[in-house]
């Protein structure tokens, strides 16, 4: 059933002395005026919960963005701290980056959150000191490590003197008399064989301390390679260094000879470490089918 609203209203305002004055109200502008006003704060209510949710969206997404931001700032501090310790410095834990936390401002309540501009703030600030630390004393000092670390391994006998095909003829340790008797003798080194003038090179870098003939051991090499390390290269045919040079690990110092006291072409070669003969067994990368 439809509902028939009348087409005006008659309104008669009533005057003492005077002629009565007579409105006639038509009701759909009325009806429409007020729709229009109870809608209106519906609408404008409506937004406002529409931009407050669109706020705190982004407002979350910021927060994210800070905790990772100082997630990220810690990883870096502990990774400027392995560094310090690598680079010998002392680990100083009052520059860590979760320092931020004594920047943010007192709150009341166990479940308060910072907003992430207070979190940023914090790391913003924090960033310019961590990258000065890292370029202005880490970094330097990891340098000066590294390169004294890199000289000591190559100072470190490492590997064979003789190219790869030579093989041992004599161990280090007791050995009977090569040159016959009922004696045992010392043998402190290793000795390969090969032909007379195979290249000879030095294990580790370092200076010639000596290059001479003599001791039994005729044409012979020693290379002092610092920290207490020392390589012995004897019997040589012939020598191509001389003392006082320098040599680095690779570098050819003699060739394969029988001088001194020798029972066939070989070379004598021997390790020793605090001025005490050592196995260069330790030292070599020899093959299973070698050993």
């Amino acid at each position: 059933m439809r509902i028939r609203f009348p087409k005006h209203y008659t309104v008669l305002i009533a005057r003492t002395g005077r002629s009565p004055i007579t409105l006639s109200i038509h009701p759909l502008p009325i009806a429409l005026g007020l729709t229009a006003l109870v809608a209106s704060p519906v609408v404008w209510i409506g937004s406002l919960l529409h931009n407050n949710n669109q706020l705190s969206e982004r407002n979350e997404e910021l927060t994210d963005t800070a905790s990772q931001v100082l997630s990220e700032l810690d990883s870096l501090d502990a990774e400027i701290n392995s560094l310090k310790q690598r680079a010998g410095m002392d680990k100083d834990s009052q520059d860590s980056p979760t320092r931020v936390q004594a920047e943010i401002p007192p709150r009341g309540g166990p479940a308060t959150t910072v907003d992430a501009e207070t979190m940023l703030g914090a790391a913003n600030r924090r960033l310019p000191s961590l990258e000065a630390l890292l370029k202005g004393e880490v970094r330097p000092a990891l340098e000066e490590t590294l390169s004294a670390e890199a000289q000591r391994e190559a100072a470190f006998p490492s590997g064979k003197p003789i190219a790869a095909t030579a093989s041992i003829s004599s161990e280090f340790g007791l050995r009977p008399n090569p040159f016959g008797g009922r004696r045992y003798e010392m043998h402190e080194g290793l000795d390969f064989k090969g032909p007379i003038g195979q290249a000879i090179y030095a294990t580790a870098s370092g200076r010639i301390e000596k290059a001479q003939s003599g001791n039994g051991y005729g044409n012979h090499v020693i290379i002092d390679h610092g920290y207490g390390y020392e390589t012995l290269y004897a019997h040589l045919s012939k020598m191509h260094v001389e003392s006082g040079d320098f040599v680095t690990r690779g570098d050819l110092i003699g060739e394969l000879g029988n001088t001194g006291r020798s029972s066939g072409p070989h070379l004598h070669y021997g390790i020793y470490r605090q001025g005490q003969p050592v196995n260069p067994r330790y030292y070599l990368k020899l093959e299973d089918s070698e050993r």
